[in-house]
């Protein structure tokens, strides 16, 4: 049976729980799914693939995804690979682009989130990346610094709307594809 690792980075559970319903759906589809926050990994040598994902805040992947495919770059790379992003809370008006909305612009000001993304591509080869809209809850206490400046700045509070954004039924047909590709690469001819 294909084994599959989920790992993830996830600050207040909003990434973890992608990453549990992806596991979730790819253990429907008759794979072997192991969930994992990624800075509890430590071996990735015993998987036929992997999935990566994390929260991101202030446009950027947290560090203990990027740690994590740094650490297994290697490895990754010879596997199938798939990455999601997990933040936005909705797309701006102008645009419908949810990378851009996650990561930023492909250039410019405001655009270290996609060339981060795009340095640990080069190196593994994933076969997708997707971005799929958070959460948040205003009494979910901040975690970080930046998280604290931000939500005392007068314009957060409007501009950080409360509620679960989350698309279950994209996240379950992205799942789905996944499954479909790892079960027809293992397939008889």
């Amino acid at each position: 049976m294909t084994k599959v690792l989920v790992a993830y980075g996830s600050r207040h559970g909003v990434t973890r729980g992608i990453a549990e319903r992806i596991g979730e759906v790819l253990r429907s589809e008759g794979l072997d799914a192991e969930v994992a926050a990624a800075d509890r990994v430590t071996d990735v040598r015993a998987v036929d693939a992997v999935v990566v994902g994390s929260g991101v805040y202030m446009g950027r992947w947290l560090k203990e995804a990027v740690d994590f495919i740094t650490r297994n770059e290697e490895l990754l790379a010879a596997r199938p690979l798939w990455l999601f992003s997990s933040g936005p809370l909705s797309t701006p008006q102008d645009t419908t682009d949810l990378l851009e909305a996650a990561l930023g612009p492909s250039d410019g000001p405001g655009s270290g989130g996609r060339k981060q993304i795009a340095e640990l591509s080069m190196s593994t080869h994933p076969r997708d990346h997707r971005v799929f809209l958070g959460a948040y809850d205003p009494d979910d206490p901040p975690r970080s610094v930046s998280e604290r400046l931000v939500r005392l700045m007068p314009a957060a509070k409007n501009a950080l709307p409360a509620g679960d954004f989350r698309d279950w039924a994209a996240i379950d047909a992205w799942a789905r594809e996944i499954a479909a590709s790892l079960v027809a690469a293992v397939a008889p001819a």
